[in-house]
């Protein structure tokens, strides 16, 4: 009997070592592919972090670019708003010494030289002369700057900004000249911008 009991546990014993070292072998080969999965987890998460982190530093670059751009046109508005403020004060003070100038001898001297010249620029044929509508008190005056008075005809111009000066049309040859003081104006305002440096890029 004690020699079975004997080889029982021996048999037992040797089982158990068998089982242990299974169980070992087992342990083992488990905890590669936790590390294994731990590792590719950590990695993927890794790359999804830094890919996110990309991104979000995309959007922040993209965000501040958009801000930036919106600072420069906000600035840029202010800019414009301010130069016209500028401009049109400027150009009300010069339309306010025209009119005062249009008052004197010396205008009416210098449209009849204007309308004169015009009148030959055009060359010859039917001529339609513009005025402001003050200015038809010379329209004896201008008719009679023409060689051939049955050629010209003088008019009030129909255009809001025009408070004085000329402007003659040759319909026949279809040539304009313009001697208007809102065409003076705009070409002063041009060179005004230019020379003030007010001109915004």
């Amino acid at each position: 009997m004690d020699i079975m009991n004997e080889k029982l546990n021996t048999f037992s014993s040797l089982v158990m070592r068998d089982a242990s070292g299974k169980r070992e072998g087992m342990i083992d080969s488990m905890q590669k592919k936790h590390d294994a999965i731990i590792a590719e987890k950590e990695a993927q998460y890794r790359e999804e972090a830094s890919t996110q982190l990309q991104l979000n530093t995309i959007e922040a670059k993209k965000k501040e670019n958009q801000q930036v751009l919106q600072a420069e046109l906000d600035a840029k508005k202010q800019l414009l708003l301010y130069r016209d403020s500028i401009i049109n004060e400027v150009m009300l003070e010069v339309s306010d010494k025209l009119k005062e100038f249009m008052k004197t001898d010396e205008y009416r001297e210098w449209l009849m030289r204007r309308t004169e010249r015009a009148l030959l620029e055009v060359g010859k044929g039917s001529k339609l002369v513009y005025v402001s509508g003050d200015d038809l008190k010379y329209k004896d005056e201008i008719i009679a700057l023409s060689e051939d008075y049955s050629t010209i005809s003088v008019q009030a111009a129909d255009e809001k900004d025009f408070i004085g000066g000329v402007k003659v049309f040759n319909p026949d040859r279809r040539v304009s000249v313009d001697y208007s003081f809102k065409e003076m104006l705009a070409e002063e305002k041009k060179d005004f911008l230019t020379g003030s440096g007010l001109t915004i890029e």
